[in-house]
């Protein structure tokens, strides 16, 4: 598929780029309208994903009007009209993940996507996604990743010919740097149902809670009302206080915003600092 991406912050367009390449993708990109024009005129494209303010305007100049489908990106989504070829809006900060599946959308069924239905990195858990999207995001141009899934963890692979350490915010799950024949690789293993460690009990929301000190809680799929749900987290924070731990995995969307407000966010899966499970060498390198 050949998507256009316009966006004049270069990081977040070449990271956003390279996401998109690493998928399959072919990217060509624009910093600004006439840029972006100059490529609709002169190419065919299967999908534009563009920033709505630009420095020299607005998206609509080119995008109402553009040949290919838009996906419209904008820290105030509430300014930008679906109209034209403008099929979808997406609120700023943009979730790599959120993204691709958007662009399915807007797209299907009129083109093949050239995703190995069987491998596709879709069908894993969300949180375990998340994460795989947010580190390729972040990974230098040039750099080549691998994934890996055993059905029971997702390793993610990444040479380091020249031994570069890239600067990555802090993730959750074992990292480690392994020395190769041609340098160094970086390595991200995750447990593919986005519990922190293979030992660690998971139930969902409904069932009764294991007798351990530490297990993982399934949320994925519950139709709780917001009210209930936080109800139901006030007893996770009884239970954290009596020395216990639960980590909660694939918390919907729409109830995110209550587990960011809940002082022990910390313990979902993903978004942990580095450092538990690695050495104190490592962890001060990532830190």
């Amino acid at each position: 598929m050949k998507c256009l991406l316009v966006d004049d912050e270069p990081g977040i367009r070449e990271g956003l780029a390279m996401l998109l390449r690493r998928r399959g993708f072919e990217v060509h990109t624009a910093g600004d309208c006439a840029a972006a024009q100059q490529q609709l005129a002169t190419q065919t494209f299967d999908v534009v994903v563009t920033d709505w303010r630009l420095p020299d305007g607005l998206a609509l100049s080119f995008a109402e009007n553009s040949p290919a489908p838009v996906v419209a990106v904008s820290g105030h989504p509430e300014e930008v009209q679906i109209t034209g070829s403008i099929r979808d809006v997406m609120a700023k900060p943009v979730r790599p993940a959120q993204l691709l599946e958007r662009i399915a959308v807007t797209v299907a069924p009129a083109v093949d996507h050239g995703v190995d239905d069987e491998a596709d990195e879709v069908t894993l858990p969300r949180d375990v996604q998340r994460v795989l999207d947010d580190v390729l995001a972040q990974l230098p141009k040039g750099l080549e990743a691998s994934c890996h899934d055993d059905g029971t963890f997702v390793v993610l692979r990444v040479p380091l010919p020249n031994g570069d350490l890239p600067t990555i915010r802090s993730l959750g799950g074992d990292l480690r740097i392994v020395p190769t024949t041609a340098g160094r690789e970086l390595e991200l293993r995750l447990c593919r149902d986005g519990r922190p460690d293979a030992n660690t009990p998971v139930v969902v929301m409904g069932d009764a809670w294991p007798l351990c000190d530490s297990f993982a809680v399934d949320c994925d799929g519950i139709d709780a009302a917001p009210d209930t749900f936080s109800n139901w987290l006030n007893g996770v924070a009884t239970y954290h206080a009596q020395g216990g731990r639960i980590c909660l995995l694939n918390v919907p969307e729409r109830l995110e915003p209550i587990t960011c407000a809940w002082e022990t966010t910390h313990d979902m899966p993903m978004r942990e600092r580095v450092g538990p499970r690695l050495s104190a060498e490592l962890t001060e390198l990532w830190s």
